[in-house]
């Protein structure tokens, strides 16, 4: 197995090494939001529901804050199954027990997040029916 030599940063050059990472985020943020059909599709309508749901449940701002942190786990998380996709598809296109193991395992960490997020929006709707205000335990006064 060959390393890499070691090389030193270039410190003359620090902002624009910045810039450039910046902009290689934004491409990747472009690819997600291009390719991801959980990004395109399901997402939205979780945001919507969720939404919806806290509208007329009457949700307080550290819920809707909680919601926004899973949604930005799962975004997170979609990102890192797109990347292990796209790497497992350089490997090889053919047919590879391990390949699709290793696809179906970062897909499974997507499908967990959804699950979170949907039982965390309707947990919040069914305190909300029961009138218990789970908040007064944590938020003093």
């Amino acid at each position: 197995m060959s390393t890499l030599p070691y090389k030193k940063p270039d410190k003359k050059n620090v902002f624009r090494q910045i810039f450039q990472n910046i902009s290689d985020s934004n491409n990747g943020l472009k690819i997600m939001f291009k390719e991801s059909s959980t990004i395109r599709r399901l997402a939205p309508i979780e945001i919507i529901v969720g939404a919806a749901v806290g509208i007329i449940f009457h949700f307080i701002a550290l819920e809707y804050i909680i919601m926004v942190l899973f949604l930005s786990w799962m975004f997170i998380i979609e990102t890192m199954n797109t990347a292990v996709e796209e790497v497992n598809d350089l490997v090889t296109l053919e047919e590879n027990e391990r390949v699709k193991r290793s696809k179906d395992l970062a897909s499974a960490s997507v499908w967990i997040c959804h699950i979170f997020y949907i039982i965390t929006v309707f947990g919040f709707m069914g305190m909300h029916l029961a009138n218990f205000a789970w908040w007064n335990a944590i938020i003093p006064g």
